[in-house]
């Protein structure tokens, strides 16, 4: 799919956007509306090839498994594809208009559809991290499409859990907080590491920015080398903030005005854009090291550079790792320190 199309997102990729900027999975293209309604009419279920309805049909009674599925008519479209809905809201196919091949299908399901081994799974994970918050789920999806075969599990109050279909593991689960207007003998976020958030935006933002947004998000992400982790942001979601949840320490943070108007790059435009090396080594330290120093108190002499795109991991035996990001000026944004071994914690 190209960068052209203007997505519509589905109801679950609207609940995980308002619950939380810290997730780290892929939200598949669902819904794509015209560019320009003008261009072409929207055309009823029935006048598509009944070819390209029968694939959307199987591909989404696939996922669906026991779960009778029906579908009912084309709620989107762009360029390339059209969105065909289920009945009931119970699920959205992506077809391509010519060839009418599957991009991606998505089913939603109640909690009580679902394996029980994976709502045990995706249950007993948000009550590891936390067990005093009531655990329940709303909606469950099952999506599938190039980056992402997988299940979410939505609950109120910014709860989810995502697990990987295949090996049926967990690759994200997060749960929200207040930070304000809270019992302040039964605070949601534990005072010392607000406090350790709040002084680490005052230094990133170079005192710009003091004050932090009014919820946070403990979460896990093992995909991102995240075991636990709490995520604080500004009012004005300029600077991230990460604390271990265990070592409450600032393990990571972002400057995202860094990348925002013309420093803008797409995800898939990043190979291409950052295909040459912005920094030599020697370079690439000199231009890191200043706020490592100043957020993290770490020094990057005597370490070795790797480059990805934008992407530069620091190493050196002995000493943490460090994962940082640069725009196409070649302005550090984003810097995560990991231990050596294992999870950020």
């Amino acid at each position: 799919m190209k960068k052209q199309m203007i997505v519509a997102a589905s109801m679950v990729a609207l609940l995980l956007s308002a619950a939380s900027p810290f997730t780290s999975m892929s939200t598949p293209v669902y819904a794509a509306k015209q560019a320009n309604p003008g261009e072409e009419q929207m055309k009823k279920l029935a006048n598509l090839d009944k070819k390209v309805v029968e694939a959307a049909q199987q591909a989404l009674q696939k996922l669906a498994g026991s779960v009778k599925i029906e579908l009912q008519e084309i709620t989107g479209a762009n360029n390339e594809c059209w969105v065909i809905s289920a009945k009931d809201h119970r699920g959205e196919v992506l077809v391509t208009k010519n060839e009418g091949k599957v991009v991606s299908v998505s089913v939603t399901f109640k909690p009580g559809e679902v394996p029980a081994q994976l709502l045990k799974t995706a249950t007993s994970t948000l009550q590891s991290m936390d067990s005093k918050r009531a655990v329940a789920f709303d909606i469950v999806q099952r999506n599938s499409w190039e980056k992402e075969n997988g299940w979410i599990f939505v609950g109120r109050d910014g709860k989810s859990v995502t697990i990987d279909a295949v090996t049926e593991k967990v690759k994200h689960a997060q749960l929200e907080y207040e930070t304000k207007n809270v019992d302040p003998n039964a605070p949601e976020v534990d005072s010392k590491k607000a406090d350790s958030a709040k002084k680490a935006l005052k230094t990133l933002s170079n005192g710009s920015a003091s004050e932090l947004s009014s919820r946070a998000t403990l979460y896990k992400s093992p995909e991102m080398h995240r075991d636990q982790v709490w995520g604080f942001m500004d009012k004005e979601a300029n600077y991230r903030i990460e604390i271990g949840a265990k070592t409450g320490k600032v393990v990571s943070v972002s400057n995202t005005k860094e990348i925002s108007g013309g420093n803008f790059v797409f995800a898939e435009d990043i190979p291409t854009v950052f295909a040459k090396p912005f920094y030599t080594k020697e370079k690439a330290i000199a231009a890191a090291n200043p706020m490592l120093k100043k957020m993290f108190n770490l020094d990057l002499t005597g370490y070795t550079v790797t480059t990805k795109s934008n992407e530069y991991t620091f190493t050196k035996k002995g000493k943490p790792t460090v994962i940082a990001l640069i725009n196409k000026k070649g302005v550090f944004y984003d810097y995560t320190v990991a231990p050596e071994t294992g999870l950020i914690n």
